[in-house]
C-alpha cells in the first residue's frame, strides 16, 4: 500500500473521479474536539504524524466509496443532489466518527442523522462495507473524527 506523503488524495488520481469528489464538495479531515472529551483525547497539534498520514487515508477511502458507481453511492448522491439546501435536505457538513478494526476494516461509524431515513442507512452503509487497506497505526487512539463538506453542485 502507497502512502499518502503529504499529498492530498483527491490530488493523487486526476480525471473523472476527481471531478466527482470535487462537485461533491467533500474536503477537509479534522479532528474535531467536541465538548466533553475523554482523558485520553489529544488534539490534532499533539497528535503523532503517522495519525495525521493514516486519517487521510480513511478520508480519501470514504470520499472513493462515495464516489463508486454503485448502487446504495448513486441513491445517496441522487438524494444530496436533489434536497440540497432545503429544509429536509443534508447539513453543509457533517462530521463523521469512525472506529476501526485492526485490519483496517471499518467497525463502526457514527455521525448526526439525516432527516430521511434512507439516506442516513445509504450513507452508513457505503462507509461501513469496506477496508481502507492499512492497520491503524499502533496505539492511535479512536474514534477518528473526519468533517466532510456535503454541498453537491447542480447540473
Amino acid at each position: 500500500m502507497t502512502r499518502l506523503n503529504g499529498l492530498s488524495a483527491a490530488t493523487a488520481k486526476p480525471g473523472k473521479f476527481r471531478t466527482l469528489l470535487a462537485s461533491l464538495g467533500m474536503v477537509s479531515i479534522a479532528a474535531t474536539p467536541v465538548v466533553a472529551q475523554a482523558l485520553d483525547y489529544r488534539s490534532p497539534d499533539a497528535a503523532p504524524p503517522s495519525w495525521g498520514q493514516f486519517s487521510k487515508l480513511v478520508k480519501y477511502r470514504f470520499e472513493e466509496w462515495m464516489g463508486a458507481d454503485e448502487a446504495v453511492a448513486n441513491r445517496f448522491r441522487a438524494w444530496l443532489k436533489e434536497t440540497g439546501g432545503t429544509a429536509n435536505g443534508a447539513p453543509a457538513s457533517i462530521v463523521v466518527k469512525v472506529w476501526l478494526n485492526p485490519d483496517g476494516s471499518v467497525e463502526k461509524v457514527s455521525f448526526a442523522p439525516f432527516k430521511d431515513e434512507r439516506a442516513t442507512s445509504d450513507l452508513r452503509t457505503v462507509l461501513t462495507r469496506g477496508n481502507v487497506g492499512e492497520a491503524p497505526p499502533p496505539e492511535m487512539l479512536q474514534p477518528i473524527n473526519l468533517r466532510f463538506s456535503l454541498n453537491l453542485a447542480k447540473d
